[in-house]
Protein backbone atom coordinates (compact mmCIF):
# COMPACT_ATOMS: atom_id res chain seq x y z
CA UNK A 1 0.00 0.00 0.00
CA UNK A 2 1.54 3.15 -1.15
CA UNK A 3 1.78 5.96 1.53
CA UNK A 4 0.95 9.85 1.09
CA UNK A 5 4.72 12.00 1.42
CA UNK A 6 4.90 13.51 4.48
CA UNK A 7 3.86 17.09 4.14
CA UNK A 8 6.90 19.28 4.69
CA UNK A 9 6.08 22.22 7.32
CA UNK A 10 6.40 25.85 6.52
CA UNK A 11 9.66 26.33 9.49
CA UNK A 12 11.73 23.27 7.32
CA UNK A 13 10.87 24.95 3.94
CA UNK A 14 12.07 27.98 5.42
CA UNK A 15 15.26 26.73 6.60
CA UNK A 16 16.12 24.62 3.24
CA UNK A 17 15.39 27.86 0.62
CA UNK A 18 17.65 29.46 3.21
CA UNK A 19 20.56 27.00 3.23
CA UNK A 20 20.23 27.38 -0.78
CA UNK A 21 20.34 30.77 -0.96
CA UNK A 22 23.50 30.38 1.17
CA UNK A 23 25.07 27.66 -1.07
CA UNK A 24 24.56 29.79 -4.40
CA UNK A 25 26.04 32.92 -2.74
CA UNK A 26 28.78 30.56 -1.93
CA UNK A 27 29.35 29.00 -5.27
CA UNK A 28 28.70 32.23 -7.65
CA UNK A 29 30.57 34.38 -4.80
CA UNK A 30 27.22 37.48 -5.45
CA UNK A 31 23.87 37.56 -6.91
CA UNK A 32 21.33 39.83 -6.78
CA UNK A 33 17.39 39.06 -5.69
CA UNK A 34 15.67 38.36 -9.11
CA UNK A 35 19.02 35.72 -10.17
CA UNK A 36 18.27 33.97 -6.92
CA UNK A 37 14.88 33.82 -8.03
CA UNK A 38 15.61 32.35 -11.04
CA UNK A 39 17.96 29.86 -9.28
CA UNK A 40 15.97 28.68 -6.73
CA UNK A 41 12.32 29.46 -8.22
CA UNK A 42 11.12 31.18 -5.96
CA UNK A 43 9.07 34.54 -5.54
CA UNK A 44 11.11 37.78 -5.61
CA UNK A 45 8.96 38.21 -2.30
CA UNK A 46 10.28 34.92 -0.83
CA UNK A 47 13.66 35.89 -1.68
CA UNK A 48 13.72 39.05 -0.07
CA UNK A 49 12.36 37.43 3.40
CA UNK A 50 14.98 34.63 2.91
CA UNK A 51 17.34 37.75 2.16
CA UNK A 52 15.84 40.12 5.04
CA UNK A 53 16.70 36.94 7.65
CA UNK A 54 19.89 36.54 6.74
CA UNK A 55 20.92 39.67 6.83
CA UNK A 56 19.68 39.70 10.39
CA UNK A 57 22.30 37.27 11.31
CA UNK A 58 25.03 38.85 9.49
CA UNK A 59 25.32 35.72 7.20
CA UNK A 60 25.64 37.92 3.99
CA UNK A 61 25.53 41.61 3.28
CA UNK A 62 24.53 43.79 0.52
CA UNK A 63 27.69 44.66 -1.51
CA UNK A 64 25.69 48.02 -3.05
CA UNK A 65 24.40 47.88 -6.91
CA UNK A 66 25.69 46.51 -9.79
CA UNK A 67 26.18 49.13 -12.51
CA UNK A 68 24.02 47.95 -16.18
CA UNK A 69 23.18 49.30 -19.38
CA UNK A 70 19.70 50.24 -19.16
CA UNK A 71 17.39 49.77 -16.36
CA UNK A 72 17.50 49.87 -12.61
CA UNK A 73 20.53 48.89 -11.36
CA UNK A 74 20.09 45.74 -8.86
CA UNK A 75 21.21 45.21 -5.61
CA UNK A 76 24.13 42.98 -4.98
CA UNK A 77 24.25 40.24 -2.11
CA UNK A 78 27.49 38.25 -0.75
CA UNK A 79 28.32 35.99 2.03
CA UNK A 80 29.65 37.73 4.61
CA UNK A 81 32.48 35.84 5.47
CA UNK A 82 33.83 37.24 8.69
CA UNK A 83 30.14 36.94 10.37
CA UNK A 84 30.82 33.11 11.45
CA UNK A 85 34.02 32.20 12.42
CA UNK A 86 35.19 28.59 13.60
CA UNK A 87 38.26 26.72 15.03
CA UNK A 88 39.30 23.30 13.81
CA UNK A 89 41.48 21.18 16.24
CA UNK A 90 43.18 17.84 14.82
CA UNK A 91 44.76 15.74 17.06
CA UNK A 92 47.65 14.08 15.42
CA UNK A 93 50.65 11.03 16.05
CA UNK A 94 53.10 13.74 17.40
CA UNK A 95 51.25 16.97 17.29
CA UNK A 96 48.11 18.78 17.81
CA UNK A 97 46.70 21.24 15.56
CA UNK A 98 44.64 24.40 16.01
CA UNK A 99 43.20 26.92 13.41
CA UNK A 100 40.68 29.85 12.80
CA UNK A 101 38.61 29.57 9.79
CA UNK A 102 35.90 31.97 8.28
CA UNK A 103 32.94 31.37 6.75
CA UNK A 104 34.09 30.86 3.03
CA UNK A 105 36.81 28.31 4.93
CA UNK A 106 39.81 31.11 4.80
CA UNK A 107 42.55 30.67 7.36
CA UNK A 108 42.83 32.59 9.67
CA UNK A 109 45.19 32.00 12.19
CA UNK A 110 47.29 28.60 12.60
CA UNK A 111 49.32 26.80 15.15
CA UNK A 112 50.80 23.43 15.75
CA UNK A 113 52.34 21.81 18.82
CA UNK A 114 54.16 18.44 19.41
CA UNK A 115 52.02 16.21 21.47
CA UNK A 116 52.80 15.99 25.86
CA UNK A 117 54.38 13.76 27.13
CA UNK A 118 51.43 12.15 28.91
CA UNK A 119 48.91 11.28 26.12
CA UNK A 120 46.25 10.63 28.85
CA UNK A 121 42.48 12.04 27.69
CA UNK A 122 42.11 14.62 29.99
CA UNK A 123 45.48 15.69 29.57
CA UNK A 124 45.04 16.13 25.64
CA UNK A 125 41.61 17.84 26.22
CA UNK A 126 43.44 20.03 28.73
CA UNK A 127 46.66 20.77 26.33
CA UNK A 128 43.63 21.40 23.51
CA UNK A 129 42.33 24.08 25.88
CA UNK A 130 45.42 25.77 25.97
CA UNK A 131 46.37 25.95 22.70
CA UNK A 132 42.68 27.21 21.63
CA UNK A 133 42.78 30.12 24.25
CA UNK A 134 46.17 31.14 22.64
CA UNK A 135 44.76 30.84 19.58
CA UNK A 136 42.23 33.37 20.34
CA UNK A 137 44.59 35.72 22.05
CA UNK A 138 46.90 35.72 19.41
CA UNK A 139 43.88 36.51 17.03
CA UNK A 140 42.78 39.17 19.34
CA UNK A 141 39.12 37.36 19.64
CA UNK A 142 37.43 36.24 22.42
CA UNK A 143 35.02 32.85 22.67
CA UNK A 144 31.93 35.30 22.25
CA UNK A 145 33.05 35.98 18.58
CA UNK A 146 33.49 32.16 18.04
CA UNK A 147 30.65 29.76 16.58
CA UNK A 148 31.83 26.65 17.32
CA UNK A 149 35.18 24.28 17.84
CA UNK A 150 35.46 21.30 15.36
CA UNK A 151 37.64 18.32 16.37
CA UNK A 152 38.67 15.68 14.01
CA UNK A 153 40.35 12.15 15.44
CA UNK A 154 41.64 9.64 14.03
CA UNK A 155 40.32 5.90 14.69
CA UNK A 156 36.39 4.91 14.89
CA UNK A 157 34.65 8.18 16.22
CA UNK A 158 30.59 8.35 17.24
CA UNK A 159 30.31 11.80 15.95
CA UNK A 160 26.56 12.13 17.67
CA UNK A 161 27.38 10.75 20.94
CA UNK A 162 30.67 13.02 20.63
CA UNK A 163 32.76 9.55 21.72
CA UNK A 164 36.04 8.90 20.38
CA UNK A 165 36.01 5.07 20.51
CA UNK A 166 38.77 4.35 19.39
CA UNK A 167 42.19 5.92 18.26
CA UNK A 168 45.51 3.56 17.86
CA UNK A 169 47.84 5.41 17.74
CA UNK A 170 46.52 6.85 21.32
CA UNK A 171 45.17 3.78 22.95
CA UNK A 172 42.30 5.79 24.01
CA UNK A 173 38.53 3.82 24.22
CA UNK A 174 35.25 5.18 24.49
CA UNK A 175 36.57 8.74 25.75
CA UNK A 176 33.73 11.76 25.80
CA UNK A 177 35.93 14.16 24.20
CA UNK A 178 33.57 16.77 22.71
CA UNK A 179 32.07 16.81 26.57
CA UNK A 180 34.86 16.61 28.05
CA UNK A 181 36.21 19.68 25.52
CA UNK A 182 32.96 21.61 25.91
CA UNK A 183 33.66 21.89 30.12
CA UNK A 184 36.92 23.45 29.36
CA UNK A 185 35.91 26.08 27.10
CA UNK A 186 31.82 26.50 27.62
CA UNK A 187 31.89 26.44 23.76
CA UNK A 188 29.52 24.15 21.11
CA UNK A 189 31.97 20.95 20.21
CA UNK A 190 31.72 18.96 16.99
CA UNK A 191 33.87 15.89 16.25
CA UNK A 192 34.19 13.48 13.84
CA UNK A 193 36.99 10.99 12.15
CA UNK A 194 39.56 12.96 10.24
CA UNK A 195 38.84 11.03 7.16
CA UNK A 196 35.18 12.38 7.22
CA UNK A 197 36.64 16.14 8.14
CA UNK A 198 38.81 16.01 5.13
CA UNK A 199 36.59 14.66 2.88
CA UNK A 200 33.80 17.42 4.11
CA UNK A 201 36.90 20.41 3.52
CA UNK A 202 37.16 18.75 -0.30
CA UNK A 203 33.38 18.86 -0.59
CA UNK A 204 32.76 22.33 0.71
CA UNK A 205 36.37 24.15 -0.59
CA UNK A 206 38.24 21.19 -2.80
CA UNK A 207 38.01 19.03 -6.02
CA UNK A 208 34.40 17.50 -4.17
CA UNK A 209 32.80 20.77 -5.15
CA UNK A 210 29.26 19.86 -6.70
CA UNK A 211 29.92 16.05 -6.82
CA UNK A 212 27.33 14.15 -5.92
CA UNK A 213 30.12 11.10 -4.80
CA UNK A 214 33.43 10.81 -3.89
CA UNK A 215 36.39 9.31 -2.00
CA UNK A 216 38.62 11.04 0.11
CA UNK A 217 41.93 8.59 0.62
CA UNK A 218 44.51 10.23 3.49
CA UNK A 219 47.77 8.71 4.18
CA UNK A 220 50.46 9.72 6.45
CA UNK A 221 50.89 7.69 10.01
CA UNK A 222 47.66 6.03 9.03
CA UNK A 223 45.68 5.49 6.19
CA UNK A 224 41.51 6.31 6.01
CA UNK A 225 38.88 6.88 3.52
CA UNK A 226 36.32 9.45 3.71
CA UNK A 227 33.29 8.58 1.84
CA UNK A 228 31.08 11.02 0.19
CA UNK A 229 27.40 9.55 -1.13
CA UNK A 230 24.75 11.52 -2.45
CA UNK A 231 26.46 14.61 -0.92
CA UNK A 232 26.46 12.80 2.69
CA UNK A 233 29.13 11.45 4.67
CA UNK A 234 29.11 7.58 4.81
CA UNK A 235 29.42 6.99 8.96
CA UNK A 236 28.49 3.00 8.94
CA UNK A 237 26.22 1.09 11.20
CA UNK A 238 29.16 1.52 13.88
CA UNK A 239 30.83 4.49 12.38
CA UNK A 240 33.78 2.52 11.18
CA UNK A 241 33.37 2.87 7.54
CA UNK A 242 36.64 4.33 5.94
CA UNK A 243 38.80 2.45 7.76
CA UNK A 244 40.53 0.76 4.62
CA UNK A 245 44.05 1.16 6.53
CA UNK A 246 42.62 -2.32 8.05
CA UNK A 247 42.08 -4.25 5.04
CA UNK A 248 44.30 -7.34 5.25
CA UNK A 249 46.03 -7.48 1.95
CA UNK A 250 48.98 -9.78 2.83
CA UNK A 251 48.73 -12.88 4.00
CA UNK A 252 51.16 -13.45 7.31
CA UNK A 253 51.95 -9.53 7.40
CA UNK A 254 53.32 -7.21 10.08
CA UNK A 255 51.65 -7.24 12.87
CA UNK A 256 49.23 -3.70 13.11
CA UNK A 257 48.07 -1.51 15.77
CA UNK A 258 44.47 -2.79 15.27
CA UNK A 259 45.91 -6.55 16.22
CA UNK A 260 45.49 -7.82 12.89
CA UNK A 261 48.60 -8.84 11.03
CA UNK A 262 49.21 -8.05 6.98
CA UNK A 263 46.92 -4.85 6.85
CA UNK A 264 47.29 -2.07 4.75
CA UNK A 265 48.74 0.66 7.34
CA UNK A 266 52.03 -2.37 7.81
CA UNK A 267 53.29 -1.59 4.40
CA UNK A 268 52.21 1.92 3.04
CA UNK A 269 51.63 4.39 5.92
CA UNK A 270 54.24 6.62 6.27
CA UNK A 271 54.87 5.40 9.88
CA UNK A 272 55.71 2.16 8.17
CA UNK A 273 57.58 2.76 5.31
CA UNK A 274 59.83 5.25 7.47
CA UNK A 275 60.49 1.79 9.14
CA UNK A 276 61.59 -0.64 6.69
CA UNK A 277 63.58 2.26 5.57
CA UNK A 278 65.69 2.11 9.14
CA UNK A 279 65.81 -1.98 8.71
CA UNK A 280 66.85 -1.40 5.46
CA UNK A 281 69.71 1.00 6.47
CA UNK A 282 70.38 -1.20 10.07
CA UNK A 283 71.34 -4.08 7.86
CA UNK A 284 73.25 -2.37 5.69
CA UNK A 285 72.01 -1.52 2.18
CA UNK A 286 73.48 1.01 -0.33
CA UNK A 287 71.62 4.24 0.12
CA UNK A 288 72.10 8.32 -0.68
CA UNK A 289 69.96 8.49 3.21
CA UNK A 290 72.28 7.48 4.70
CA UNK A 291 74.71 10.27 3.58
CA UNK A 292 71.45 12.92 3.98
CA UNK A 293 70.40 11.77 7.63
CA UNK A 294 73.04 11.72 10.51
CA UNK A 295 72.57 7.97 11.61
CA UNK A 296 69.30 5.65 10.82
CA UNK A 297 67.62 6.09 14.43
CA UNK A 298 67.35 10.15 12.60
CA UNK A 299 66.03 9.08 9.46
CA UNK A 300 62.87 11.49 8.28
CA UNK A 301 60.47 11.44 5.40
CA UNK A 302 61.54 13.83 4.57
CA UNK A 303 65.20 12.36 4.08
CA UNK A 304 63.85 8.97 2.26
CA UNK A 305 61.27 11.70 -0.41
CA UNK A 306 65.02 13.74 -0.86
CA UNK A 307 67.16 10.30 -1.71
CA UNK A 308 64.00 9.53 -4.04
CA UNK A 309 64.22 12.59 -6.04
CA UNK A 310 67.99 12.08 -6.78
CA UNK A 311 67.02 8.00 -7.71
CA UNK A 312 68.27 6.85 -5.02
CA UNK A 313 67.29 2.96 -5.79
CA UNK A 314 66.37 1.79 -1.77
CA UNK A 315 64.02 4.76 -1.17
CA UNK A 316 62.01 4.19 -4.67
CA UNK A 317 61.52 0.54 -4.12
CA UNK A 318 60.21 1.06 -0.82
CA UNK A 319 58.01 3.47 -2.45
CA UNK A 320 56.80 1.64 -5.35
CA UNK A 321 55.98 -1.53 -3.07
CA UNK A 322 53.96 0.98 -0.61
CA UNK A 323 52.29 2.93 -3.69
CA UNK A 324 51.40 -0.57 -5.63
CA UNK A 325 49.63 -1.47 -2.26
CA UNK A 326 47.77 1.32 -2.18
CA UNK A 327 46.66 1.16 -5.45
CA UNK A 328 45.04 -2.10 -4.95
CA UNK A 329 43.84 -0.46 -1.34
CA UNK A 330 41.73 2.09 -3.82
CA UNK A 331 40.60 -0.36 -6.16
CA UNK A 332 38.75 -1.53 -3.53
CA UNK A 333 37.10 1.50 -2.82
CA UNK A 334 35.95 2.06 -6.17
CA UNK A 335 35.04 -1.40 -6.56
CA UNK A 336 32.33 -1.37 -4.05
CA UNK A 337 31.66 2.20 -3.85
CA UNK A 338 31.84 3.20 -7.70
CA UNK A 339 32.61 6.85 -6.82
CA UNK A 340 32.64 9.79 -9.44
CA UNK A 341 35.91 10.82 -8.09
CA UNK A 342 39.24 9.38 -5.44
CA UNK A 343 41.27 12.29 -3.94
CA UNK A 344 44.32 11.88 -2.62
CA UNK A 345 45.28 13.58 0.64
CA UNK A 346 48.76 13.08 3.31
CA UNK A 347 52.47 13.25 3.55
CA UNK A 348 52.51 10.64 1.02
CA UNK A 349 51.71 12.61 -1.30
CA UNK A 350 55.37 14.42 -1.11
CA UNK A 351 56.43 11.48 -3.00
CA UNK A 352 55.14 12.79 -5.95
CA UNK A 353 56.07 10.80 -9.19
CA UNK A 354 57.80 8.21 -6.98
CA UNK A 355 54.55 7.60 -5.19
CA UNK A 356 51.75 8.32 -7.86
CA UNK A 357 52.84 6.34 -11.04
CA UNK A 358 53.01 2.81 -9.41
CA UNK A 359 49.83 3.63 -7.63
CA UNK A 360 48.07 4.44 -10.76
CA UNK A 361 49.39 1.48 -12.59
CA UNK A 362 48.33 -0.98 -9.52
CA UNK A 363 45.39 0.94 -9.26
CA UNK A 364 44.67 0.00 -12.96
CA UNK A 365 45.28 -3.09 -13.09
CA UNK A 366 42.82 -3.83 -10.35
CA UNK A 367 40.21 -1.85 -10.72
CA UNK A 368 37.29 -2.67 -12.78
CA UNK A 369 36.66 -0.67 -16.04
CA UNK A 370 33.25 -0.56 -15.49
CA UNK A 371 34.03 1.52 -12.43
CA UNK A 372 36.40 3.56 -13.93
CA UNK A 373 35.29 4.81 -17.29
CA UNK A 374 34.92 8.52 -15.86
CA UNK A 375 36.68 8.27 -12.74
CA UNK A 376 39.16 10.63 -11.81
CA UNK A 377 42.24 10.35 -8.93
CA UNK A 378 43.33 13.27 -8.34
CA UNK A 379 46.10 15.18 -5.28
CA UNK A 380 44.03 17.67 -3.00
CA UNK A 381 45.06 21.21 -3.76
CA UNK A 382 44.04 21.63 0.16
CA UNK A 383 47.78 21.93 1.76
CA UNK A 384 48.56 20.26 4.66
CA UNK A 385 46.55 21.86 6.26
CA UNK A 386 43.68 20.27 5.08
CA UNK A 387 42.84 18.18 8.05
CA UNK A 388 42.57 21.45 10.25
CA UNK A 389 40.24 23.03 7.97
CA UNK A 390 38.44 19.73 7.92
CA UNK A 391 37.52 19.80 11.45
CA UNK A 392 36.26 23.48 11.38
CA UNK A 393 34.10 22.29 8.26
CA UNK A 394 32.06 20.68 9.84
CA UNK A 395 30.48 23.63 11.37
CA UNK A 396 30.18 25.22 7.59
CA UNK A 397 28.93 22.29 6.56
CA UNK A 398 26.29 22.51 9.19
CA UNK A 399 25.36 26.11 8.16
CA UNK A 400 25.22 25.29 4.60
CA UNK A 401 23.45 22.17 4.87
CA UNK A 402 20.90 23.96 7.08
CA UNK A 403 21.23 22.24 10.04
CA UNK A 404 22.12 24.99 12.52
CA UNK A 405 19.23 26.66 13.59
CA UNK A 406 20.18 30.54 12.54
CA UNK A 407 18.79 31.65 16.39
CA UNK A 408 22.01 30.36 17.62
CA UNK A 409 24.18 32.61 15.78
CA UNK A 410 24.40 36.36 16.44
CA UNK A 411 22.25 38.98 15.11
CA UNK A 412 22.00 42.49 14.77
Amino acid sequence: MLTKPKKISKSLMKQLNQKLVLQILKDHANASKSELAKITGLTIPGVSEIIHELEHYQLIKNIGESPIKRGRSPVMYEINKDSFKVIGVTIRSKSIRVGLFNTLGERLLFSEENLPEDTSPNNIMDYVAILVRQLLKDSKMSFSDINGIGLGMHGIVNPIKGISIYPPHLNWRNIPVKQMLEEKLNIPVIIDNDCNTLALAEYWFGDGENLNSFITLNVDYGIGAGIMINGQLFHGSNFGAGQIGHTIVQDNGSLCSCGNYGCLETISSELSIIEKVKIKIKKGFPSLITEIAKSPDHITLNHLYEAAKQNDQLALSILETASRYLGIGISTLVNVFNPEKVILTGGILRGQDAVMQPLTESFHTHALLTNIDHLEIVQSKLGQQAGVLGAATLWINELFKGELPLSSLKSN
